[in-house]
């Protein structure tokens, strides 16, 4: 997760909608910003790895569990 952030200064957001095209404005990127970005990437990140798991019933009394999920330490 921190390499999502390395070396980023500044944050572009979209100002307003202006009929159809997006104005972007450029802010500092502060503590708040930036801890509030990286969970919002945390909850995708996790909706991610749960629709990459996949359940499949053999039978009633059998339960496979398969994922395909690489982890980063």
């Amino acid at each position: 997760m921190a390499g999502a952030f390395w070396g980023t200064r500044v944050m572009e957001i979209v100002k307003k909608h202006d009929f159809g095209d997006l104005v972007w404005k450029r802010i500092k990127l502060t503590s708040t910003r930036k801890a509030n970005a990286k969970k919002h990437l945390h909850r995708i990140w996790q909706k991610k790895v749960v629709n990459k798991f996949k359940l499949t019933f053999d039978s009633l009394s059998h339960l496979e569990l398969s994922c395909k999920l690489r982890i980063h330490k």
